[in-house]
């Protein structure tokens, strides 16, 4: 069989944002929870290749055994077990980060996420006869007029281990923006000619550390926030010279990280004084973060 390293770059390309709320932890990281989808099983927020299958052919009257829930874990209850599996050919396990499930243009949009992380860490064990490499792909995308760009990626082949092994792998960013979307990609074959039989365990998956994103001066001095403080939880925000930076996405944060409001791209005619509105918000300090095409901006803002 062919290299699944272009079918696996296939999968992720057919995915596409979904409009979730934003979170900032990976649901289900720890493969605790699992629900029945018709007549296989699934980890909660999570794709494997029967739901892929499902999704592309019809409901099946079958489960392919590819993923299953397994009490070989590191922590916890479960893990899942990704298995490569003979079906006239054969097909790896796979694990997808993600709930929609469409037509072949929407299979599953991973998941919202707006944070930058420095590293994508989990467990994992691999066994099975000859077992071939396993893989895993992770990728942040921000989308730019209506299509996905990597803000940051990574991927790692996975080699055969008897045990249970942390891997800490550094994401590598290409661009300076905040991401709104994060997929993270399992599969149990990637070699050239994959092995039935090969099983690679996956458990306690999550994201660590972050990396901050550059400022750029220029969109920076671009933006003025009045009145700041403001007792009356009224602001303004003007980009007269640079209008894209003032009517942005935006997300605003209060002192613990909590997202308490969020807005989408405002008409460019508002660039002059775009409002803001905090009342009904205790008072304190806020964090504001408008996502422009050029990067972000952020401001504190004093309620």
């Amino acid at each position: 069989m062919k290299s699944l390293l272009p079918v696996a770059a296939g999968i992720l390309a057919l995915f596409s944002s979904s409009g979730a709320v934003a979170q900032q932890a990976i649901p289900n990281g720890t493969l605790e929870t699992w629900s029945q989808r018709g007549l296989f099983e699934s980890p909660q927020s999570w794709l494997t290749f029967d739901d892929i299958i499902s999704a592309l052919v019809g409901p099946l009257p079958f489960s392919t055994n590819t993923t299953v829930k397994s009490t070989d874990k590191r922590g916890g209850s479960f893990a899942a077990k990704l298995e490569t599996q003979n079906f006239q050919d054969n097909f790896p396990g796979v694990l997808l980060l993600g709930t929609r499930i469409g037509n072949t243009n929407t299979l599953g949009g991973g998941i919202p996420y707006t944070n930058r992380p420095a590293n994508l860490q989990f467990y994992y064990k691999m066994t099975g006869p000859a077992a071939d490499s396993a893989g895993v792909q992770v990728a942040l995308f921000k989308t730019v007029n209506g299509n996905p760009e990597i803000v940051a990626d990574a991927f790692q082949i996975l080699a055969p281990q008897a045990g249970y092994t942390l891997v800490t792998l550094p994401l590598t960013y290409r661009r300076a923006d905040t991401p709104d979307t994060l997929q993270i990609f399992f599969a149990s074959g990637l070699a050239n000619n994959i092995t039935a039989g090969t099983a690679l365990f996956i458990d306690d998956v999550s994201l660590t550390g972050t990396v901050q994103a550059a400022k750029n001066p220029a969109l920076d001095a671009a933006l003025t926030v009045y009145p700041n403080p403001s007792p009356s939880g009224e602001f303004r925000l003007s980009s007269v010279a640079n209008p894209a930076v003032a009517t942005a996405p935006y997300t605003l944060s209060d002192a613990t990280g909590r997202v308490v409001r969020t807005a989408t791209a405002a008409p460019l005619g508002t660039a002059g004084g775009r409002p803001v509105d905090l009342r009904g918000l205790p008072a304190g300090v806020y964090l504001l973060q408008l996502n422009t095409p050029d990067g972000p901006v952020t401001r504190k803002l004093i309620r």
